[in-house]
């Protein structure tokens, strides 16, 4: 028997219910919400995350036990032991799957590509195979990519992702030559990962994949000591919010995910700037407030363009506009205040930004009503 979705928010639900009570929508609106938003539930609520809890716990205590024992067993017993718990995760899986249970399977799958992971480094300690970390690495999420796949299971698209993530910071290591091969192997996954959420509906996947990309300007930065990757990742993310601010409808019929987009361009254009702001603090305070003032304006242009209908750009904007006038202002004037002013100064802006935060939040409630209205 297939299982039922996973039930609605009860603040969803509690609105809906209030809303008929009150007369303002009837029985077959308050019943036609209810299954709208059932049918775009994911279906995988708490007890998903438990489920995927357990597994990874699970897989744990697998790879505890028989690392624990590897001595001691023979080593046809060492790698059939892996080969059956492979077996009973994605076929275990694959048969609770077709029986219609969406949430078991998912973690009899990431059971499975954990204990793939630990088999690559048991078997290669076993039969001292050559190789570090990065190149095992590259094996787990090539390994977990192929039955992601073949399954279809967006859960082992999100531990690809993850996995190479634990890829990128296993290159940090020094090695031989071959050190800096992801600075072109990470993009190619997360090409191929992006491929894979398309094809299996992943959609946490897609919010992994952002967080591994900006890691990786990240880790490129200060890796190559390169600054012209912040400017590069400033363009990339400042064209994504553009695409978002400016044509919305184009970005979610070609990507349905304008909005997540918008947002994450966005942190990358103002974490990029941040990053100039900070590498300056050791050359004074002029250059510090010049790049202060683009975070400022950054900020400012953020919450004009799509703080109207982008929650994600408007509290990353507030966010930043907040902490960047806190800082501006006790970098230049904190150094000529005793304690009794700066605590002052701080009621007093803290008490301005409220303000600020409170109209500004009214006018983007007006100008979201009216495009509500004439859309």
């Amino acid at each position: 028997m297939q299982e039922q979705p996973v039930a609605i928010s009860f603040g969803v639900r509690k609105h809906i219910a209030r809303w008929q009570r009150d007369g303002l929508i009837d029985g077959a609106t308050a019943e036609s919400l209810r299954k709208d938003i059932n049918s775009r539930s994911s279906g995988f609520g708490l007890g998903g995350v438990l489920a995927l809890l357990g597994a990874v716990l699970l897989g744990a205590a697998i790879v505890s036990l028989v690392a624990a024992n590897w001595e001691a067993m023979p080593r046809l017993f060492r790698v059939g032991l892996i080969m059956a718990v492979l077996f009973i995760g994605y076929v275990g899986g694959a048969w609770r799957e077709s029986s219609g249970d969406k949430i078991f399977s998912q973690a009899l799958y990431l059971t499975a590509a954990m204990t793939f992971g630990a088999g690559i480094a048991l078997v290669g300690q076993m039969y001292h195979l050559s190789g570090d970390a990065a190149d095992a690495a590259l094996l787990w999420v090539a390994g977990t990519m192929i039955a992601a796949l073949f399954l279809r299971s967006p859960v082992l698209v999100s531990a690809s992702v993850a996995i190479t993530a634990f890829y990128l910071f296993c290159s940090l290591e020094p090695a031989g030559s071959g050190r800096l091969s992801y600075l072109w192997l990470v993009p190619i996954l997360a090409f191929i990962c992006a491929g894979l959420i398309w094809y299996t509906k992943g959609k946490a996947a897609r919010h992994l994949i952002a967080l591994l990309l900006i890691a990786y300007v990240i880790v490129v930065r200060f890796d190559l000591d390169q600054v012209g990757v912040l400017w590069l990742a400033a363009l990339v993310g400042g064209a994504i919010f553009l695409a978002d601010a400016l044509r919305p409808r184009w970005l979610e019929q070609a990507t349905h995910w304008s909005e997540a987009l918008g947002g994450y361009g966005f942190t990358t254009l103002l974490m990029t700037l941040l990053f100039f702001q900070f590498e300056l603090i050791s050359d004074g305070v002029t250059g510090q407030v010049i790049y202060g003032f683009a975070i400022l304006g950054c900020s400012v242009a953020g919450l004009a363009l799509s703080g109207h209908r982008n929650l994600a750009v408007r509290w990353i904007a507030y966010t930043a506009f907040s902490l960047e006038v806190l800082y501006l202002a006790f970098e230049t004037i904190g150094t000529m205040i005793g304690t009794a002013g700066f605590f002052l100064s701080a009621g007093v802006l803290v008490l301005l930004l409220a303000t600020f935060v409170i109209r500004m939040e009214r006018r983007l409630q007006k100008k979201s009503s009216k495009d509500g209205v004439t859309a």
